[in-house]
């Protein structure tokens, strides 16, 4: 798979393309992929993915966004794909103020067929959409209908709105993964080593942080598979941070990793953030939850493991 930035200028020839921001790259993003790569291999065309690098929320408001797949995340998802190519739009504000006509002109003349979402909307005030495409004779549009799942459309809204609310284990259903957050280990107050759990702070950058709580979760690190639980949240009882910190206790594992990369997978919520009157029965809940954690990882964990 070839990852092309598209700087004004069009995609391969003969080209059958996907297109969406893909955050997530979930159940419905995965039918617009697998009905790209059906219509290339049948046709004799190349297949591409086209998405952008930032959301228009972000761009266009100034505002942080943080996402289910940062792009360095999306583009590993992608690769999972039999897919020829991958162009990323740099968005800024100037391509958020194209006209929808000369993005088609700009970035689609090359394209022999576009298949896209039946919502997908682009160029200024986001006034170009599906019946515009279909007006093009220059090539063939492909609208996939809405997906869902018990009652619910499948989107990154409500994935985003799953992970915020903690409903982790829910995720699988509608990405056909659980959500993970890839980040650098970073130096904490490293209190946790007071109480026999030492964890790994991780740098989250621009993934979507869980709701606080503690969960079961697999990490990897050096390319190995760790059973962990993790802790989101302000860590009351110890630190009592003003910021929200994603700290991950591995179990069988003691060595000091800063500044090297952990994934962390969650699996399912155990409970709530708690303040607790002392040390002494804080260590009391976390080695029940260790407990716990341990026993929803004996169900899943053979998954992780060659």
């Amino acid at each position: 798979m070839n990852v092309t930035k598209l700087n004004d200028q069009g995609i391969k020839a003969n080209t059958v393309a996907a297109i969406g921001f893909f955050d997530g790259v979930h159940k419905a993003h995965q039918t617009l992929i697998e009905t790209t790569i059906n219509k290339g291999r049948s046709r004799g065309l190349n297949t591409a993915v086209i998405t952008f690098d930032k959301h228009p929320k972000h761009v266009l408001f100034d505002i942080d966004f943080y996402y289910i797949t940062p792009l360095e995340t999306k583009l590993e998802r992608l690769k999972q794909f039999d897919i020829d190519d991958v162009y990323v739009i740099e968005f800024d504000k100037e391509k958020a103020s194209m006209d929808p006509r000369q993005f088609i002109d700009t970035y689609l003349r090359n394209v022999r067929m576009l298949v896209c979402g039946f919502d997908f909307t682009f160029g200024h005030m986001a006034k170009g959409d599906v019946s515009l495409l279909k007006t093009y004779a220059s090539f063939e549009t492909i609208v996939i209908g809405e997906q869902s799942l018990d009652g619910y459309k499948i989107g990154s809204t409500h994935i985003r709105d799953l992970i915020r609310g903690g409903h982790v284990d829910a995720i699988p259903a509608l990405m056909g993964d659980y959500y993970r957050i890839k980040g650098t280990i970073i130096k904490g107050s490293q209190k946790g080593r007071t109480i026999e759990y030492p964890t790994a702070n991780i740098d989250c950058g621009e993934h979507l942080i869980p709701k606080r709580g503690v969960y079961a979760t697999m990490s990897r690190l050096d390319g190995k598979w760790y059973r962990s639980m993790t802790s989101v949240g302000f860590n009351p009882t110890l630190s009592g941070h003003d910021y929200i910190s994603v700290e991950s206790f591995l179990f069988d594992f003691n060595d000091t990793i800063y500044g090297k990369t952990l994934e962390t997978v969650f699996i399912e919520r155990l409970r709530n953030e708690e303040k607790f009157d002392s040390k002494d029965s804080l260590k009391r809940q976390i080695d029940q939850d260790a407990k716990d954690t341990q026993a929803i990882l004996d169900k899943i964990a053979s998954q992780f493991y060659d």
